[in-house]
């Protein structure tokens, strides 16, 4: 039989190994816990610096739209003041392009301020959720949540990508179309007119050849009338030199009558 005194040493003794043991895991724990803490803090540390970056560049990009449109203020009042009424207006159709751009370029600055805030509360969420995880597993889990999201919200940014690529690429296809129907409308425009004036000068010039040849008919009609005029005098005259040679005779020779004939063409 084994004493009283040994049977209380040795629970003794195994009371502190089971202790130390205890000790031990809980400072492993312990121990996994911080790194894993001090690897979500630089994550999320890494994060902020990303999303720092892109309010930096987001804000340079509207002083760059700004500063644009203070440029183009100043031009519209400078051609304003020296420009044409053609060159005003080209400005204006400008400007409002650039204030449309403008315009677009400063909904897409607050679809951005709106997404950066939406994950900073979305992080701020997950700092808090980090912070109150307290094993392995649910922090792994929270990883691999974050890294899922993640990578969705990627491949949303390149679906959007992709989508507004094809959006231009059409636009580009239809704008050429019009252009080219345009230019298609404008050439046969331009030969219709042509075709036009063509046939207006041809009307004007058949016109004057009217009036030419209704001048050509009287000029010679006056002249067949003076022609007819002239032979009836020397008609008259032979007849009357005839008369005189043969002792007064009165009657007009053939040869006489046949030189009073016209040889003008008919009217």
């Amino acid at each position: 039989p084994v004493p009283q005194d040994d049977n209380d040493d040795a629970s003794v003794t195994s009371s502190l190994y089971a202790r130390n043991n205890t000790t031990s895991s809980r400072l492993v724990n312990a121990r996994r816990l911080r790194v894993a803490a001090d690897n979500d803090v630089t994550f999320l540390q890494n994060r902020l610096a990303k999303l720092k970056s892109e309010e930096l560049k987001a804000k340079n990009e509207v002083h760059k739209l700004k500063s644009k449109v203070e440029d183009v203020s100043h031009a519209r009042e400078r051609n304003e003041q020296t420009g044409t009424q053609r060159r005003e207006l080209q400005d204006q159709v400008d400007y409002g392009k650039r204030k449309e751009a403008a315009l677009i370029a400063l909904n897409k600055e607050k679809q951005s301020k709106a997404i950066w805030s939406s994950k900073q509360k979305t992080m701020q969420a997950r700092r808090e959720a980090v912070v109150q995880m307290r094993n392995q597993k649910e922090i792994n889990a929270c990883r691999t949540q974050i890294l899922k999201e993640e990578q969705r919200e990627l491949n949303t940014q390149r679906r959007e990508t992709i989508r507004q690529l094809h959006e231009q690429a059409k636009s580009r296809r239809e704008k050429a179309a019009e252009e080219k129907k345009n230019a298609t409308r404008d050439f046969y425009e331009m030969r219709l007119e042509k075709e036009n004036q063509d046939r207006e000068d041809k009307e004007k010039l058949a016109a004057q050849l009217v009036a030419q040849e209704a001048q050509m008919i009287y000029r010679l009609k006056r002249l067949h009338t003076e022609k007819q005029k002239a032979l009836h005098e020397m008609a008259n005259a032979i007849d009357g030199s005839l008369s005189l040679t043969n002792g007064g005779s009165r009657s007009t020779s053939p040869m006489a009558a046949n030189r009073t004939t016209s040889n003008l063409p008919p009217i």
